[in-house]
């Protein structure tokens, strides 16, 4: 084992983010996708306050500690009260503490408890529960987020793969990560790195690698390792990988990938390399997004999560997303029986509310008020844009897996820019202005005039004199068709461990659609050629989805909001996109 890798072990152990100062337990994850679901002999993280010393201490040498710099850890299975096992640790901090689960732990949900020597704090008093399984595989990544870009390294100089040193075709890959499965000797101890894990498989771009090894790192308690063969055929800055242990998918990361080696270059609905490359050193970037359609004036991504959101604050009690699912599709139909059977559980406090309050919830349902919103910020992590590229939009032909709760769309800005007073809007919809509703942020409703559930068809173009940070420009966007799922019935009930083609028409070729769909705390997304008129999701994608009680999960698809790049002047990266959908709600079984 080189130093180089040794020292990666290390800097991987350490990978988290910022932990908090109250004196309480936060939650305890998985150190590398932040699940609470945790693997037998798997490296996690405890996220809390006054859990160790202000300055972080980590172990020097094996055997690994019981206790470190006061602070310890044990675990206690619910299933079984007298089970509390000791867990070895990795670091402690104040907000922040690792440690690796006994591979001995028995499986089910199970209560995590700090100790802390020389206080007076009781035990007990510092717990949180987890599930504890066999399995649960996960990758690290260089956000230390669960998304972007993996960590992976060549499999002779143990260097980092970037965008300026991709993979190449049929290169010998290692991928880092954690929650392979227990381990039969001590886990305080040098882990021996054979033999390797059976069932492992690695899937590039939608395509099954050849695995070499998949099982613990020989230089790190708790780390997992898989060396796997770039297969042919993929390219690319942001080729998605995603493992597969025991029938149990990862977090889905991103490889740089060139059959020839040397730098990346991206083809088709990802952000472009030279964007990327600019994040990674560390310099701002200044992004557009401008979206038309009926969803654009409450925001990307606002079907179905968003109008459960708004409906729980509204209602006074929790909303489920299959509900909203259902009530978009009741009020899009017109019909006002499927709009009764669906709001039939939420009728009595639905008649509290004033008026004022049931007309925008009714708006947001029907997405009747459709319209135009303008974004223009800067963006200063390389997390946050790589958390874009491979937590939403996959390249084309591959799917990704996505984190439990995710809003679709380019973010959150930390700064937004000023791009003038307002925006002018012309097109099939009429002539119309968007005002600035806070800064970076322009919108426009359509009002009664346009009916809905999508936009008229045509040319639509934006246009805006320029502001401070952001010159004037003039760009188009052509509604040419709409995407319509055309085999909805054979969705109605879809076992996730078989292959789903889903088929639609009004595609249009060389134009990307983005397919999504999920249940509760587990989404997936694909994108293709539009054209095509048919994609067939993968098992492996569809397993990550967690099992329905009826039809309370959903699958919609749309026009790739990447498909349509556009140049505005002091903006780095811009996209003007048709938001228009189509969903049907799913039992996923």
């Amino acid at each position: 084992m080189s130093n180089r890798r040794r020292y990666l072990c290390l800097i991987i152990c350490l990978l988290a983010g910022p932990g908090l100062r109250a004196q309480i337990i936060q939650s305890a994850n998985n150190s590398a996708d932040y699940s609470t679901t945790i693997a037998q002999g798997s490296l996690f993280v405890v996220f809390g306050g006054a859990l160790g010393p202000v300055n972080l201490v980590q172990v020097s040498a094996f055997p690994l500690p019981n206790t470190l710099a006061g602070t310890s850890v044990t675990v206690t299975s619910l299933k079984s009260g007298s089970t509390t096992l000791n867990c070895p640790m990795i670091y402690t901090s104040s907000g922040l503490v690792a440690a690796i689960l006994p591979s001995n732990t028995p499986p089910g949900p199970a209560v995590i408890n700090i100790l802390l020597s020389g206080t007076n704090i009781p035990p007990g008093t510092l717990t949180t529960q987890v599930t504890v399984v066999a399995t649960s595989p996960a990758i690290y990544t260089t956000t230390s987020t669960g998304l972007g870009a993996g960590i992976f390294t060549d499999a002779i100089s143990g260097a980092v793969k970037t965008l300026a040193n991709a993979a190449t075709t049929g290169e010998l890959v290692y991928v880092w990560g954690t929650g392979l499965g227990p381990i039969s000797t001590p886990d305080n101890v040098l882990p021996t790195s054979f033999p390797s894990f059976p069932n492992v498989q690695v899937w590039v771009g939608g395509q099954a690698a050849q695995v070499y090894y998949a099982g613990r790192s020989g230089c790190c308690s708790g780390v997992d390792e898989t060396a796997f063969y770039v297969p042919a055929g993929v390219s690319g800055c942001n080729v998605p990988v995603t493992l597969v242990s025991g029938g149990v998918s990862s977090n889905t990361v991103t490889l740089p990938v060139n059959a020839s080696g040397g730098p990346c270059t991206d083809t088709g609905p990802t952000l472009p390399a030279t964007v990327l490359t600019k994040a990674v050193a560390g310099q701002p970037v200044k992004l557009a997004e401008i979206v038309i359609g009926p969803s654009a004036i409450q925001g990307p991504g606002a079907e179905p999560q968003a109008v459960a959101e708004s409906l729980s604050a509204a209602l006074g009690t929790k909303v489920s997303e299959a509900d909203a699912a259902r009530l978009i599709r009741a009020y899009r139909t017109h019909s006002a029986r499927a709009v009764r059977m669906a709001m039939a559980k939420y009728a009595s406090r639905w008649k509290t509310l004033d008026a004022q309050t049931k007309a925008r919830l009714t708006a947001r349902m029907s997405l009747a008020q459709e319209g135009a919103t303008a974004l223009f910020g800067t963006y200063s992590s390389e997390g946050a844009l790589a958390a874009i590229a491979s937590g939403q939009f996959p390249t084309s032909g591959a799917c990704v897996i996505l984190p439990g709760s995710f809003s679709l769309g380019l973010g959150a800005a930390s700064q937004g820019l000023d791009a003038g007073a307002s925006l002018s809007l012309t097109g099939a919809a009429g002539s119309l202005t968007l005002k600035e509703n806070s800064k970076g942020v322009y919108q426009v409703s359509f009002g009664s005039s346009i009916a809905g559930p999508d936009v008229p068809l045509g040319a639509y173009t934006i246009a805006g004199t320029g502001g401070k940070d952001v010159g004037a420009f003039s760009t188009t966007v052509t509604v040419a068709s709409r995407l319509a799922i055309s085999n909805k019935p054979a969705l109605a009930s879809v076992n996730r461990t078989q292959p789903l083609t889903v088929t639609w028409t009004g595609g249009v070729a060389g134009s990307y659609f983005l397919i999504g769909g999920g249940s509760k705390d587990s989404y997936f997304a694909c994108a293709g050629d539009a054209g095509a008129g048919t994609f067939t999701i993968p098992a492996y994608i569809l397993s990550s989805v967690n099992a329905t009680t009826g039809a309370s999960g959903f699958l919609w698809i749309s026009p790739n909001p990447l498909s349509n790049q556009i140049a505005i002047p002091g903006i780095d990266l811009a996209y003007f996109t048709d938001a228009s959908s189509d969903s049907v709600t799913v039992a996923f079984q």
